[in-house]
């Protein structure tokens, strides 16, 4: 492909940018557009963005014939383009010259600390949009560098359709590489300054995002300031002004696409660009998966189990809001038993009377992406501070699909109903297992994690006394918001298997010993003392018998106030 971006041709334009700029001082001057990204032909314009010192037109263009081709200037203010830059003012339109492949005429330095402010900039916004997204699964994922290049280009073509051509132009396989390379750059520059302020870290090439950071975002209360809407009132005038001689150059790229790709349909165009989130991981056991993955249940094992499987069965084993089953095979000779989850989201009757039951105390998540997301986040951290749960053997986010190991042993529920139905004497061994419960629960609230949902049913007891939480998909990193909740729901849930015309000893010596273990393993008095006010016994007391309900938060408020 010829290159016509040469000095002498530089020589030409900087001539024609002096005669645009009159009395102006040019304060730095860029070729952009196909011949610097590799898709001109020898009748394409050149494009230039040329800014200049107290312009008074703040954003105008010109296009003039040079050397048998036309020159496309865009001719900026230089107030105008920083303000672009740093908050978005003329709604990218001229960032996005120096944001994508661009070669400088004059002032190089200026352009290239521009480029990396405006990338900065679209990197705290990207990673921004993330942690509110995402709440729970920002603090495991792992982000590819070229997220937020993908990224910044899909939200791009979102909402000024007509440059999705020159992304895909510029993206085609002879080449993406170089243009991949210039625009990574800016993008590398500015994860180092973000990095040396505490705002990222890098694990093995991966970009994380700081606690700091994280909770910068959701301290922020969002307002939009008068005087900025009417700024971009002022902005917006200034870009139709030039919208319809910027078409033109849009509009070879339209036609350079659609000659190298016939029969392609216009209402797919911004799917023909890269999924960004292809590079958003998310660790598992053996790696990562992407946060654009579908993997079924067939696909899971094809995937993750080398060599012949055989017999495979899938069984559906509860779940009332969400679907369980238990996937079984043969491989090796060996039974191989995994957990699959399925979230589907929470509407109509199923979702209101949980709601109705937990009014003012708790709060669910209740669409099956977000619940399958705190499943994963919660799980994955508690997994790597050694906390008993069971490992997350594969992710997929598009089916909501969570896979998960099979931990056999015996469910808490029966073990409480075999303290209940018999004599304290004879039940030693299990009031040592509520004792143990106790202190997990501890454990996890020492980490800052509300588990979210504390039944029984959802505790595992191993052969070897081990328990084992298997459902986190309402838990929490939020230090002590929800934690006099697991305490609440673990102790009246577990009273609420008493008959209501028994005495409520049984639920007494559960509530003592799940207490005792509790505070033994460093559980907050106060968290205890707020789990027998009337804001929980009120929420418990539709299936509780009364008297347990009583005699369990009176021992919770006393444990309080020892």
């Amino acid at each position: 492909m010829p290159r016509l971006l040469n000095e002498s041709l530089k020589e030409n334009v900087f001539d024609l940018c002096k005669r645009i700029a009159g009395s102006h001082q040019i304060i730095a001057a860029c070729f952009y557009g196909p011949w610097v990204c590799g898709y001109a032909d020898k009748k394409s314009d050149v494009h230039v963005l040329l800014v200049l010192d107290k312009f008074r037109s703040k954003l105008r263009s010109y296009l003039k014939p040079l050397n048998g081709i036309n020159a496309f200037i865009l001719t900026v203010d230089q107030g105008a383009f920083e303000g672009d830059v740093n908050q978005g003012l003329l709604g990218e339109f001229v960032t996005e010259k120096i944001t994508f492949p661009y070669e400088s005429i004059v002032n190089e330095k200026y352009l290239r600390r521009q480029e990396v402010k405006s990338k900065k900039r679209i990197i705290l916004e990207l990673l921004e949009n993330i942690v509110l997204e995402f709440p729970e699964l920002s603090h495991e994922l792992r982000i590819q560098p070229e997220y937020f290049m993908h990224e910044a280009m899909t939200r791009r073509a979102r909402v000024f359709l007509p440059v999705t051509y020159t992304f895909l132009n510029m993206l085609r396989r002879d080449v993406r590489r170089k243009n991949v390379e210039s625009m990574m750059r800016g993008y590398l520059e500015a994860f180092s300054e973000l990095a040396k302020e505490g705002q990222i870290t890098f694990s093995n090439e991966h970009i994380q995002i700081t606690d700091s950071l994280m909770n910068a975002i959701r301290g922020r209360k969002f307002r939009f300031p008068l005087f900025l809407k009417s700024f971009q009132r002022v902005a917006l005038l200034h870009i139709l002004s030039v919208l319809s001689k910027m078409m033109k150059p849009l509009a070879y790229d339209e036609e350079v696409f659609t000659m190298s790709n016939r029969g392609f349909k216009s209402e797919e165009l911004v799917f023909q660009l890269e999924d960004p989130k292809k590079y958003l991981l998310i660790p598992i056991s053996h790696g990562f998966v992407t946060l654009s993955d579908k993997t079924g249940v067939k696909d899971f094992v094809r995937k993750t189990v080398p060599g012949e499987v055989l017999d495979m069965k899938i069984k559906e084993v509860g779940g009332v809001l969400n679907a369980v089953y238990l996937l079984t095979f043969q491989r090796n000779h060996e039974k191989q038993k995994v957990i699959v989850k399925k979230f589907r989201d929470w509407y109509g009757f199923k979702w209101f009377p949980l709601a109705l039951w937990a009014l003012g105390t708790k709060t669910f998540a209740v669409l099956g992406r977000s619940r399958l997301e705190k499943e994963y986040a919660v799980n994955q951290f508690l997994h790597s501070q050694g906390f008993p749960v069971p490992a997350i053997l594969y992710f997929s986010p598009k089916q909501k699909l969570i896979f998960k190991n099979f931990i056999e042993g015996e469910n808490l529920t029966k073990i409480v109903k075999r303290i209940i139905s018999h004599k304290k004497e004879e039940v030693t061994a299990e009031a040592a297992l509520v004792r143990e419960v106790g202190r997990k629960i501890a454990e996890a609230h020492r980490l800052g994690v509300a588990l979210g949902d504390c039944k029984p049913e959802n505790i595992i007891v191993t052969k070897d006394g081990k328990t084992f939480f298997v459902d986190l998909e309402q838990a929490t990193r939020d230090g002590d918001g929800n934690q006099a909740w697991d305490v609440a729901e673990f102790l009246y849930y577990s009273g609420h298997y008493v008959s209501p015309v028994s005495s409520a000893n049984a639920a007494v010596l559960i509530a003592k010993e799940f207490i005792k273990g509790y505070l033994e393993a460093g559980g907050k008095r106060e968290t205890v003392r707020k789990a027998g006010s009337a804001r929980y016994t009120k929420v418990f007391s539709i299936f509780t018998p009364p008297q347990v309900l009583l005699a369990v938060s009176n021992i919770c408020k006393k444990t309080g106030d020892e």
